[in-house]
């Protein structure tokens, strides 16, 4: 199934390059709270490199092991408030 997630991957990634802005829908998962993992990990890197602002709709995860990478990324964090898109 790589073909399957390659392919998937190519699809999200030209999504994020149409876009204006790239807004991460990070809820709970595998238990974790305000969860990012790889996939959107590298989704929001690809919004960074093009220059498209990222948007996170929740807080950060609280212990993450690309809390670094994600705050160098310069997101907004929404803290579930979506009129705060600007």
């Amino acid at each position: 199934d790589y073909d399957k997630k390659a392919n998937l991957m190519r699809m999200h990634f030209d999504e994020v390059a149409k876009g204006d802005a790239t807004l991460i829908v990070n809820d709970k998962k595998h238990g974790v709270p305000n969860y990012i993992g790889g996939n959107v990990l590298m989704e929001m890197s690809l919004a960074f490199y093009l220059k498209k602002k990222i948007f996170i709709l929740n807080d950060l995860p609280a212990e993450s092991l690309y809390e670094e990478e994600i705050k160098g990324m310069l997101p907004v964090c929404l803290r579930g408030d979506l009129n705060r898109i600007t």
